[in-house]
């Protein structure tokens, strides 16, 4: 079955690392751009699908009434099972009680809150709206309204953050009622105002060593307070991975409604204009037609996020053709280097292999 994506680019304000397509001070345009998104899904009508995933810029700022089309607009329109995941990112100090009612009565079962620190100053730091305090009471307020999964996003490597600050929001993190943590790595992107900062000086930032302490910390931390790593930056409760997030690391297909949202299926990937108004208006999507090779390369760098890695059996049923008979030579350099290991018919990356993955992916493109 696939997933599907639902975009919703609309913010209060540009956080100061955020290189995403949103939109502040354009809510004003909310209806009429949930009205496209209903235009827009109607050319998928009676898909399966079993993940549904609502993202942005911050759907939250949607109102009860929008929240309610949206979520509506899904089972109308695609054949959805019982046990479907259906995930709606929020961020804190942008939903109430009347929000929280109209997604659980529109179906969504799972949530993703922006957390990305404890810590006031770290957050002031990136831009975030809201404080320690807000993300802290908003997490409970979900949970006492009747939400058992729940997802958390952190960052790490933010400005003149140290393991003793990520040591304390994680600490936090752990004695809420949480199923899910996303642990990202700050990057910095040009063009944006932390960016910006950065490269006249007046932000410092962790260096690569200091970085990859943060993630060992992260990652043993969790770990040994019940959450397993299973995806790089992710990790979870048993039972609570993200089902649709592994649709994109196991390369399944999906489906992408809204601004900017990009599609697979059928051995083509496809997006929608970035504008807004565009959007609105009924552009038309931009369409990529992949080469095996393409798939394959995209297989390889998407399956070696996955703690598992990538199943040798599985690989040779979806291209007819062995793992090793395609990238055997690079297979046995990283094995030799301690890169990447051999076990049970899967290729996964080793410890070592984390800390230098973008080095090890790159080969496969």
């Amino acid at each position: 079955m696939k997933g599907i994506y639902i975009h919703i680019p609309f913010c209060v304000r540009k956080c100061k690392y955020c290189d995403f397509v949103s939109y502040p001070d354009k809510t004003a345009l909310a209806d009429e751009y949930v009205s496209a998104l209903k235009k827009e899904a109607k050319m998928y009508r009676g898909e399966k699908a079993d993940t549904i995933f609502i993202g942005g810029g911050t759907p939250s700022l949607l109102t009860p009434k929008q929240i309610e089309t949206v979520c509506r607009m899904c089972f109308d329109t695609f054949d959805i099972p019982d046990d479907y995941e259906f995930t709606m990112e929020i961020n804190p100090g942008t939903v109430d009680d009347d929000k929280i009612n109209a997604m659980l009565s529109g179906g969504v079962n799972r949530v993703s809150v922006g957390v990305q620190s404890f810590c006031d100053e770290e957050l002031r730091r990136i831009g975030r709206i809201h404080d320690a305090k807000t993300a802290y009471n908003t997490i409970w307020q979900l949970k006492e309204n009747g939400f058992s999964n729940i997802n958390i996003d952190i960052m790490t490597a933010l400005p003149s953050q140290n393991i003793t600050a990520l040591s304390d929001t994680l600490n936090t993190a752990v004695k809420l009622p949480i199923t899910h943590i996303s642990a990202y790595s700050l990057i910095m992107e040009e063009g944006t105002a932390l960016y910006d900062e950065y490269s006249n000086g007046a932000v410092t930032l962790p260096n690569d060593d200091d970085e990859r302490d943060m993630y060992a910390f992260t990652k043993d931390f969790l770990n040994k307070n019940g959450f397993a790593r299973y995806e790089i930056s992710n990790f979870a409760r048993d039972g609570f991975e993200c089902r649709h997030n592994i649709k994109y690391w196991t390369f399944e297909e999906y489906v992408g409604l809204g601004a900017a949202a990009h599609s697979y299926m059928d051995g083509k990937r496809f997006y929608n204009t970035s504008i807004l108004e565009e959007y609105i208006m009924g552009a038309e999507k931009t369409v990529t037609l992949l080469t095996r090779d393409d798939e394959i390369s995209e297989y390889i760098i998407t399956g070696l996020r996955m703690d598992r890695g990538i199943d040798a059996a599985r690989f040779a049923a979806r291209f007819n053709e062995r793992i090793e008979d395609i990238y055997g030579d690079k297979l046995k350099k990283f094995i030799s280097l301690g890169l990447i290991k051999s076990c049970g018919g899967f290729y996964s990356l080793t410890d070592r292999g984390i800390d230098v993955s973008n080095s090890v992916l790159c080969e496969f493109v």
